[in-house]
């Protein structure tokens, strides 16, 4: 069976043609069932891979995301979003000694952000508004 990769295009017709159904998606991984069958509808053995689609759907503005996360380790660097690639930037805050500390990370493009205590994104909940 041949798969074939679906245009950014295809994918955010899709995308909206499953927000004008459902205002709330509760996952990432049921974003991507009802996409893939909308996809499917139209031509076939079209499939998307889940951090493809978050990230088409959080830089096209077509829903904004809940990200909810756990706990990880606080000595992993960072040097980019995990959810959507994007730059994060450093919240600095000036210590008594008239030094600079990083207090926390953001991210502007999707609004995730960590502090001290590393937050690994666990599930993403789309909503349309």
């Amino acid at each position: 069976m041949v798969y074939h990769i679906p245009s950014d295009e295809d994918i955010l017709t899709a995308v909206e043609k499953v927000f004008q159904k459902y205002h709330i998606v509760t996952s990432q991984h049921a974003l991507k069932k009802l996409v893939e069958k909308e996809l499917q509808s139209t031509k076939k053995h079209l499939h998307v891979s889940g951090p493809r689609l978050r990230t088409l759907v959080l830089n096209s503005g077509k829903a904004r995301v809940e990200i909810r996360t756990r706990e990880g380790d606080p000595k992993k660097i960072l040097n980019k979003c995990p959810v959507c690639g994007g730059v994060l930037q450093r919240v600095k805050n000036q210590t008594i000694y008239g030094g600079e500390v990083t207090i926390e990370f953001r991210c502007a493009v999707c609004g995730y952000w960590t502090g001290k205590k590393k937050k690994i994104p666990t599930l993403y909940v789309f909503h349309v508004d």
